[in-house]
């Protein structure tokens, strides 16, 4: 009876076991399809990224966490990214825990942005990880001992912007790209009349967006119009505004408002970069945009006035409840 009750016990104790990893496997698809064990967080960095990063050979030996961490999985582009760290950072304020980001996003950031200060993994790639400590979302976060592991494409708009005014500071662009991005304006007005400017970023998004807002919202692209009264509103409530627009399609811009005396159209026989075009409406005075992440970040860190396209998408995100001085416009 006794071998018997122990045989029991033994089965009960693989079975539990073999649940244990299978639970891992479902969390980590990336690295274990690969068949390559995840026993650190150097190893673990890889599954976080969308595209392949190199192993480094040595790493700065830190500390390893003595509770969980916040970090996030790669997705979308720069604006995407910035929302990416920026709630990592912000959910690290939140709950105390420390927060690492992937080198598939720091190294792009890093590029753009002065003395970012969340660490990348090279910090603690030689500790060793445990994965069933890993929810992922911070509602599901309940002991410090729990790591955060937040999805592609995340946005903690209400969490983030609790501190604007320390995102915005840690979002400074680097010293070439705020020098370009004067240099821009400055070559707008010193065309103009000596008078007291006031500066609105536009940003306009087109190409791709047109078939994504389809099939997502069943929306159509917003039309010329809703520029043309955002740009009513600021052109009665400031005194000689002038709209710079950015845009990945300047084509149509120029065609539509480039005849207007006050439009600037940046992105029109240039060659300019996103982090270019980034930092020249984050330069502005005030903000006009249509939709999208990029025109989000260029708004917030201009600060001013923000006039947006008021639809689906922009209303499901929560930006607006938490910026007083964005005003949704039809």
């Amino acid at each position: 009876m006794l071998n018997t009750n122990r045989n029991i016990l033994f089965k009960a104790t693989i079975l539990a076991l073999c649940v244990i990893s299978v639970v891992h496997v479902f969390l980590f698809p990336l690295y274990e399809g690969k068949g390559v064990a995840l026993r650190t967080f150097g190893d673990f960095e890889q599954s976080l990224c969308t595209n392949n990063i190199k192993r480094r050979k040595t790493w700065r030996l830190s500390r390893c966490p003595q509770d969980g961490i916040v970090t996030n999985m790669q997705g979308g582009r720069l604006a995407n990214q910035m929302w990416e760290y920026a709630s990592v950072w912000a959910v690290a304020r939140r709950t105390g825990l420390e927060p690492y980001i992937p080198r598939c996003i720091k190294l792009k950031l890093d590029q753009i942005f002065e003395q970012l200060s969340v660490p990348g993994f090279e910090e603690i790639a030689h500790c060793p990880i445990e994965f069933n400590t890993f929810v992922k979302s911070i509602e599901e976060w309940t002991f410090t001992n729990q790591s955060i592991i937040l999805p592609r494409y995340t946005l903690q708009p209400e969490l983030v912007l609790a501190w604007v005014q320390d995102i915005k500071q840690e979002f400074r662009f680097k010293k070439k790209l705020r020098d370009k991005a004067q240099h821009t304006l400055w070559g707008v007005v010193r065309k103009l009349p000596k008078k007291q400017y006031t500066f609105v970023g536009v940003h306009v998004r087109r190409t791709d967006y047109e078939k994504y807002l389809k099939r997502k919202y069943d929306e159509d692209l917003v039309d010329a119009q809703f520029f043309l009264n955002a740009m009513a509103y600021f052109r009665n409530k400031y005194a000689n505004p002038l709209f710079i627009y950015v845009t990945d399609d300047p084509k149509w811009c120029f065609n539509h408002f480039g005849k207007f005396k006050d439009v600037f159209v940046a992105s029109y026989n240039s060659n300019n970069t996103p982090a270019q075009d980034l930092a020249i409406m984050s330069s502005c005075n005030h903000s006009i945009f249509d939709y999208g992440t990029f025109g989000e970040w260029g708004s917030i860190l201009a600060g001013g006035e923000t006039v947006y396209y008021n639809m689906t998408q922009n209303i499901k995100k929560g930006t607006w409840r938490v910026m007083k001085n964005w005003i949704g416009m039809n």
